[in-house]
């Protein structure tokens, strides 16, 4: 094949097939007089779409006058083709490494004089009448300088690229296109751009000599935008061709061309589109987007961190650095487009894009991973090459297609759970007053800014009442990093975990029911029943926050330890050790039975995964630190989750039919039966030994809550015996018959329809009746949202603290100061120093024993002004009356009663070490980490290389 140059060429083309309004055109105005154009076609490693490319360009309607092509460094025989093609006197080389904007440049100076000068590619195909289109709109008006063509993807011929092109105030390459909009005629009409694409860009050649071509600094991105921007400048117009058409791989920005030594490095059209934005902006504005764009790249850096993009994150500041430890070569930059400057920027700035199109961006880019989210079994991609697997053109796809109900059964159950969930939650998403907060039951209020809870991680005393100089819940890391962007209102994330614990629960355990069952409608089924589970046990109502969270995570522990069984790997075992401690910091029991877990996945996996389960043991005893160590010491805490330590009772049927008691739980009939299905479960032979295995996991948990509902555990603040709240346990143990059914259900699906319908009501019972009581009754109660209040507004106003007792003569009465109307969320475990709480206990023992007026002072020596007695117990409030120089005071209910000492109250202080803020530090700091590795990062896809297969589109 040889490309011949100059004058009119034939009109057959087979490669692409014409639409009618690409025919020939049957008239030029410019043909009377033709300008003479100069074509240059750089190539690198182009070996696989050259042969099209030069075979288009063989039967153009309008050839070029001159040609000439520039290989860059070509080890795949790009430097061959075109020698076939142009002929070797119509070559040159540069070596591996030269920009496009530099072999252009070597291109042009080799050509005769010419009017034009056209750009291409070397994986840029044209149509006959592309260029004869191009000079159409460039001969129209003497002040165009630059025309593109309408870029068409290639391989698909129909989606667009690129109609004109322009920059947004980040740095962001904006098009005005929707993501893989096709080509319908929408945008068939020349206007002004601010720049055009180098793939097809025809260029006056005196502009070209008077700009210097393209800048030398952007060696492959972004020189198209920053030349159009100069060319905006000087005095010129920029504008689009549509009746051009070309088609355009984009080799390099998808990464589907090799590399060789000397190519950019991946944080390259970063790098140019901060250098093209401080290069080219106004002097006005110039010192506000130097500063502005440091602090964006330095948020993208940490959102690419939170995103599970490390690659992206690194790219981000590898650039910044590059643009910003180069002053001078910036300065020289703005001084040389200084110099060739005929207009300001505001003569042309409706070629650039809204200030908040970037912003759109974000949001959509969220939107769209929160979809990706709720329905992972189907994430659809709207972006190019999305039309079919199987290739089918776009004007060849069916015009009907199954609902979308149908097609995101996922997205639409996640929706209504979450409707449901706000219906449920009827007025406890605002309170009566400004001041109102989340609260009630075991759930404490929480603070009034995120800078609380980062202050209570590090301070050396808490302001509870008693001086506290203890180290705070381990779980007070995790809040305060999840509440800082809503730092005013941290109550808010406490408000999704508790109010929107059905929909969350649902999505981890989906995930985790991928892996488990290909079967969607089970699966969805099995998520649903395990998140209402979770409401039916009674943690919600109750304000259980340990509780709610450790089960909604549980499920991605699950889930992360069959990776691991999959493809072993330290990282995972890491990954494994990070969920772990997630859950335990909230709900510690729920440690031992991750470990106990562990023991039984080692035991089934065999030697292979026993270096990982042994590291996500040591990660997660590592994040739990000295909390962990509190706990080992009183092990009967375990039990005491996040909130407070408030005791429960259920009986042996609560147990059996997973509940959890307590005034939150649900009717246990609509549990009955499931133990009976998962029995039945045990039938078929096939899944038998996966169903045993589930037993063996739901027995483990009945096990546990059995234990637990054996015992009861003290805390600091009184010999009070709290019988313990078991509902991670009991959770467990219906997941366990739930995974089971959910096993065997295909392999029944034979039976008669009866027996099929039998079993389906009983299958049903559970998230259908749930689900129906959930809503009827509500998530509140004792769950309230108003102002939070340990004591009376009217005790708490007063100066000095106050003794809360609660408790009985026969099981012991549990005594605590406050201070205001009581600790946050976080500080209620915060005990007070061991002599001074010691002193307290005895000093409330001889109050309840033999009171004296001693004891009444001692009180006030520990700064207490008042004893409150929330439902009091008849026994302790006798003995209190009892007490000398205490006089009754008016209570907020019949069932609580009031005393104030008389006097003034002491004030106390107390501080820890002062290296106790390194111990804070450090939590924060391992925390930090380990939230930036609970998820797999998304891994750069690698380049193709010298000798990779399958380079055909």
């Amino acid at each position: 094949m040889s490309i011949e140059q100059g004058g009119l060429a034939g009109p057959n083309w087979p490669e692409f097939e014409l639409r009618d309004d690409e025919a020939p055109p049957e008239e030029h105005h410019w043909l009377d007089n033709p300008p003479t154009v100069g074509a240059v076609v750089v190539a690198h490693n182009g070996a696989r779409w050259l042969p099209k490319v030069l075979g288009s360009f063989s039967s153009m309607f309008y050839a070029p006058t001159a040609w000439r092509a520039v290989d860059v460094g070509s080890s795949d025989g790009s430097a061959d083709l075109l020698r076939d093609a142009f002929g070797a006197e119509r070559i040159s080389f540069a070596p591996s490494g030269t920009g496009f904007g530099e072999a252009a440049w070597m291109g042009v100076e080799q050509l005769p004089h010419t009017d034009w000068i056209w750009l291409l590619h070397d994986d840029a195909a044209v149509l006959p009448g592309t260029l004869a289109g191009l000079l159409d709109v460039a001969t129209s008006a003497e002040d165009i300088a630059v025309v593109g063509p309408k870029l068409r993807e290639w391989p698909s011929l129909k989606r667009l690229l690129e109609v004109g092109v322009s920059i947004t105030n980040t740095g962001t390459r904006e098009t005005g296109l929707e993501t893989g909009e096709p080509d319908a005629g929408q945008h068939d009409w020349p206007r002004d751009v601010l720049a055009v694409s180098s793939a097809g860009m025809l260029v006056r050649r005196d502009v070209w000599d008077d700009l210097g071509g393209f800048d030398p600094a952007l060696p492959m991105f972004f020189d198209d935008i920053d030349f159009g921007w100069r060319v905006a400048r000087a005095g010129h117009r920029t504008r689009t061709a549509p009746s051009a058409v070309a088609f355009h791989a984009e080799a390099t920005w998808r990464g589907t061309r090799r590399r060789t030594a000397g190519d950019v490095p991946h944080w390259e059209a970063r790098r140019a589109a901060l250098y093209t934005l401080l290069a080219n902006t106004s002097r006005r504005r110039f010192l506000w987007q130097y500063l502005r764009l440091i602090v964006g790249s330095i948020l993208r850096f940490f959102g690419f961190l939170l995103g599970k993009d490390p690659e992206s994150a690194s790219d981000e500041l590898l650039a910044l650095r590059s643009v910003y430890a180069h002053p001078l070569e910036l300065r020289e930059a703005r001084r040389t487009r200084a110099a060739i400057a005929r207009r300001n920027v505001a003569d042309f700035k409706h070629l650039f894009p809204p200030f908040w199109l970037p912003y759109r961006h974000g949001l959509d880019a969220v939107v769209e991973a929160t979809i990706a989210m709720v329905k992972p079994e189907s994430v659809e991609t709207t972006g190019r090459r999305s039309a079919f697997d199987d290739g089918t053109p776009l004007d060849q796809q069916p015009e009907e297609q199954p609902s979308f109900v149908y097609r995101h059964p996922w997205l639409i159950t996640s929706l209504a759970l979450s409707a449901l969930a706000v219906v449920a939650g009827r007025g406890l998403f605002s309170g009566p007053d400004a001041a109102a907060v989340l609260h009630g039951g075991a759930l404490p209020p929480a603070p009034d800014s995120a800078g609380d809870w980062w202050r209570a991680i590090v301070e050396r005393s808490h302001p509870v009442g008693l001086p506290s100089t203890g180290i705070p819940p381990v779980f007070l890391v995790p809040l305060a990093i999840a509440a800082t962007p809503v730092w005013v209102v941290p109550g808010i994330v406490v408000s999704i975990l508790m109010l929107f614990a059905v929909p969350l629960a649902a999505l981890s355990a989906h995930r985790l029911g991928r892996r488990l069952t290909t079967h969607r409608a089970q699966r969805i089924l099995w998520a649903v029943s395990y998140a209402l589970s979770i409401v039916a046990v009674g943690a919600v109502a109750e304000g259980r926050l340990g509780t709610v969270v450790a089960l909604v995570v549980l499920p991605i522990v699950a889930n992360t330890a069959i990776q691991i069984a999959d493809d072993p790997g330290w990282q995972k075992g890491v990954r494994l050790g990070i969920w772990i401690a997630v859950a335990a910091a909230f709900a510690p029991i729920a440690f031992l039975l991750c470990v106990l877990g562990l023991g039984l996945f080692v035991f089934l996996e065999r030697r292979w995964v026993l270096r990982d389960a042994l590291i996500a043991v040591l990660t997660s005893a590592a994040l739990l630190g000295p909390w962990l160590v509190q706990r080992v010491l009183h092990p009967a805490r375990m039990w005491w989750e996040a909130g407070f330590p408030i005791e429960a009772h259920a009986s042996a049927i609560d147990l059996l039919f997973g509940r959890g008691g307590g005034p939150g739980a649900a009717p246990i009939w609509f549990n009955v039966a499931l133990p009976v299905v998962a029995a039945l479960a045990i039938v078929p032979r096939r899944t038998r030994h996966n169903v045993l295995l589930c037993w063996v996991v739901a027995l483990a948990g009945l096990s546990v809550a059995v234990l637990g509902n054996a015992m009861a555990f003290t805390t600091p603040f009184g010999p009070a015996r709290i019988a313990a709240w078991v509902g991670v346990p009991l959770v467990i143990w219906v997941a366990g018959l739930l995974t089971a059914v959910m096993l065997a259900v295909p392999e029944v699906m034979g039976l008669p329809r009866a027996a099929l319908a039998t079993l389906a009501v009983a299958v049903l019972l559970l998230p259908v009746g749930i689900g129906t009581w959930w809503l009827v009754r509500g998530t509140d109660h004792p769950l309230v949202n108003d102002v939070p209040s340990t004591v009376p507004a009217y005790i708490a106003a007063d100066v000095g603290s106050t003794l809360v007792v609660t408790g009985s003569v026969e099981r012991g009465a549990g005594a605590r100061v406050v201070v205001d109307g009581g600790p946050f969320l976080g500080l209620e475990a915060a005990a007070p120093s061991r002599d001074r709480a010691h002193e307290l206990q005895t000093t409330v023992a001889r109050l309840l024993a033999r009171p004296a007026p001693e004891d009444v002072e001692r009180l006030s020596d520990l700064g207490v002004s008042a004893i409150y007695a929330p439902d009091v117990d008849p026994g302790i409030a006798r003995r209190i009356d009892g007490a000398p120089g205490l006089r009754p005071a008016g209570s907020d209910s019949p069932r609580s009663r009031v005393w104030v000492l008389p006097g003034k109250p002491a004030k106390l202080s107390a501080e820890a070490s002062p290296w106790r803020w390194l111990v804070g530090g450090g939590m924060i700091s391992a925390w930090l980490v380990a939230m930036l590795l609970t998820a797999p990062v998304r891994r750069r896809r690698p380049l193709p290389t010298l000798g990779d297969e399958g380079d055909d589109l």
